[in-house]
């Protein structure tokens, strides 16, 4: 069964997003690391807690342990891009393989994280609510 995926937060960014966060239909967040852009971006996913993800931010673990060691135990999605969305679906085995891991020593700097400024009509909190969710913070 195929879901379809929204970004949440790019972490890695070169030509296409290397590294990103994303939502289903029901608001679980993944993060999805790309494997194979050759014909089509393909990455593999991981259900991640939002605890978890703050602590690859604050360079507790290092990405490879992060698919090394998913929060559901051998749980892997296949993601994949094409016709403008991103399409999930479970990964048939409970391991994946040594080219689709990240290497070793991959964490997240906080300096590598960008500050944001976008001016907001007061009216609509509804665009202001879905940007403190997606940044995590505001300073109104």
């Amino acid at each position: 069964m195929e879901t379809r995926l929204t970004i949440d937060q790019v972490l890695d960014y070169c030509d296409v997003p290397q590294l990103f966060t994303a939502r289903d239909a029901f608001d679980t967040l993944y993060l999805c690391l790309l494997y194979d852009d050759t014909s089509e971006c393909l990455y593999t996913g991981i259900r991640i807690s939002s605890t978890r993800l703050a602590e690859f931010m604050s360079s507790k673990y290092d990405l490879r342990y992060l698919f090394l060691h998913p929060e559901q135990s051998g749980e892997y999605f296949d993601i994949s891009f094409h016709h403008n969305e991103y399409e999930k679906k479970a990964y048939p085995e409970c391991r994946i393989s040594e080219e689709r891991l990240p290497a070793e020593g991959y964490y997240m700097k906080s300096d590598t994280r960008e500050n944001v400024i976008v001016n907001i009509p007061v009216n609509d909190r509804s665009l202001l609510k879905e940007l403190v969710r997606k940044f995590g913070w505001a300073y109104i």
